[in-house]
């Protein structure tokens, strides 16, 4: 009886949350910085439609949920390449390591690059043979721990900056996440508030200016050097609550489910599903998934992916993914994941 009011209580918590995200009126796109923390990270993620919440057996599922970290029991090593948009990459590096205080410590570090481009001007519109590049980073360390059989907690402070040519800003963020294994059989719950931080203020030498503080008054300096002072923005925090079922979990087959419910502070509300078809004692998997539904332009549409689990050497294990997203105004992307077990 017990067990059962648990899991009614955080059932009816859900809902209360997610009427009130529904409330949300006004998108707000376009209001937050960093926004390199939204792209997915990884082939399994991404495949999967990013519904992933309840979490997956890799390092990189710290970035959906920093809770799901201690599903991993082993030292395990993880790294991903990203090819985005129009020479954008994206590459992602995290470690998990058990045993800490009983728990999993994890870091991660998140780079993206703009590549170089050439700099244009009113006057030289076909380029000044200069160049500038933008890039982003993110340096985490996570932490979590299983509080009992049934239920995960973990966090994962995170330094950021982004940069563009001399300017640059700085910012601080911090995800928490849970997991809850419900008394249904194969029924698991998930949620995680990604994010949580401070504003982001562009600085540096790309904003120095002469002015003169007093043009009406003749006798003045009227060669002061100043910085423009340029407003400061939120990051975009996101809540997501989720609910996994493994369908069917043998040696020989495991079909997982899973659909999450996403509200941001910068856009709608909205919904990503996915599934993930294992066989022979996870050496093959293949996963599909859709994510931003109902959205008024679901961007991006459908994802897919697969890889496999192969022992390289002698208690290492290697695990290879690949994904694809397709998209309505841009060429789909291509997602690539190598994760390597010490056992």
């Amino acid at each position: 009886m017990k067990r059962r009011n648990t899991a009614i209580q955080l059932l009816l918590v859900t809902l209360i949350l997610v009427g009130g995200a529904y409330a949300q009126t006004v998108s707000k796109v376009g209001t937050s910085a960093a926004n390199f923390l939204k792209i997915p990270v990884d082939a399994t993620g991404t495949a999967r439609g990013e519904a992933v919440v309840t979490g997956f057996n890799n390092p990189a599922t710290v970035f959906y949920n920093p809770a799901t970290l201690a599903l991993i029991t082993e030292t395990t090593a993880h790294f991903s390449y990203v090819n985005w948009y129009e020479g954008i990459n994206l590459s992602h590096s995290a470690i998990a390591l058990p045993g800490l205080g009983g728990g999993i410590l994890g870091i991660n570090v998140i780079s993206m690059s703009s590549g170089k481009m050439e700099i244009t001007t009113e006057l030289d519109q076909d380029g000044t043979g200069d160049f500038f590049e933008v890039g982003a980073l993110q340096m985490g360390l996570a932490y979590a721990r299983a509080l009992t059989d049934r239920f995960m907690i973990g966090g994962n402070a995170k330094i950021l900056r982004e940069t563009i040519y001399n300017s640059q800003a700085q910012g601080f963020a911090l995800d928490i996440g849970g997991r809850y294994v419900t008394p249904w059989p194969g029924l698991v719950l998930g949620f995680s508030i990604n994010n949580f931080g401070t504003k982001m203020q562009i600085t540096g030498d790309d904003l120095l200016a002469t002015v003169d503080p007093d043009p009406l008054n003749s006798g003045n300096n009227d060669i002061i050097n100043a910085y423009y002072a340029t407003d400061r923005f939120d990051i975009p925090l996101r809540m997501i609550i989720g609910a996994g079922w493994q369908v069917i979990n043998t040696p020989v087959m495991k079909l997982h489910l899973e659909a999450d419910g996403v509200y941001p502070s910068d856009n709608y509300e909205w919904l990503n599903v996915g599934a993930d078809l294992s066989i022979l004692n996870d050496l093959l998997h293949v996963s599909a998934g859709m994510n931003h539904l109902f959205l008024p332009e679901n961007e991006p549409q459908l994802s897919m992916g697969g890889g496999m689990n192969v022992r390289i050497f002698g208690g290492v294990m290697m695990q290879f993914d690949y994904a694809v997203q397709s998209h309505t105004y841009f060429p789909y992307n291509e997602h690539f994941s190598i994760s390597l077990k010490y056992r």
